[in-house]
């Protein structure tokens, strides 16, 4: 995945408490096959982005040009609640997003960002308020995060301090995940599986496809 150091980009404000897992990514869309060119950027938000016959909401945030390029994204509380679908993490990432800023996110919804080099950071409501009234005054306006060392700059230039675990700021700088932190002790591994087989040879061997 791709690290995240510093990100200074345009942020559409929605303020829209309690958006689900099965609105940010519709179950209808679970059943498409992932892969490039064909992803869940489409499906992200796309009740609330479109009407009943496919054509863009003229009055949703995310449909106003000023807004199109937005990498960043300050929710309002309890956005990512609900199922555990990890599609929906992937969702906000095909859509092109890599931060969201809120006052609380779904647990597991904000473990499957990060995972996925998706910065998902909690600040107090004043703050997420403060920044609403920021973005809606200046659209098109941008936030800087600097994961390094823990701040938000709002378009005031005001600092907000957030916190996160040290293990997922580590790996988010580092570009990792937990499959690659594996893949890090490849050789301790193999060689631990080496010894087994030698020291216990009537073991089934694992099997790898």
């Amino acid at each position: 995945m791709l690290a995240f150091t510093v990100l200074t980009a345009v942020a559409a404000p929605l303020e829209i408490a309690k958006i689900d897992t099965g609105m940010i990514l519709p179950g209808r869309y679970m059943r498409r096959h992932r892969q490039p060119g064909h992803d869940y950027g489409e499906a992200f938000l796309y009740d609330l982005r479109f009407d009943e016959k496919g054509q863009p909401r003229p009055d949703f945030v995310l449909n106003d040009a000023a807004y199109r390029d937005a990498k960043i994204l300050v929710t309002d509380s309890d956005f990512g609640c609900g199922s555990s679908r990890e599609g929906a993490a992937f969702a906000v990432m095909d859509y092109g997003l890599r931060a969201l800023i809120g006052p609380s996110f779904g647990e597991i919804f904000q473990v499957n960002c990060i995972q996925n080099g998706i910065l998902a950071v909690t600040l107090g409501e004043a703050a997420i308020s403060a920044m609403w009234r920021q973005l809606r005054a200046q659209p098109g306006v941008s936030i800087t995060i600097d994961l390094s060392n823990q701040v938000v700059i709002a378009p005031n230039e005001a600092a907000h301090a957030f916190d996160i675990s040290p293990l997922r700021k580590d790996r988010l700088l580092r570009g990792i995940d937990d499959i690659d932190e594996t893949l890090s002790y490849l050789d301790k591994i193999e060689s631990f599986e080496a010894a087994r087989r030698a020291a216990f040879p009537w073991l089934p061997t694992a099997r790898r496809e």
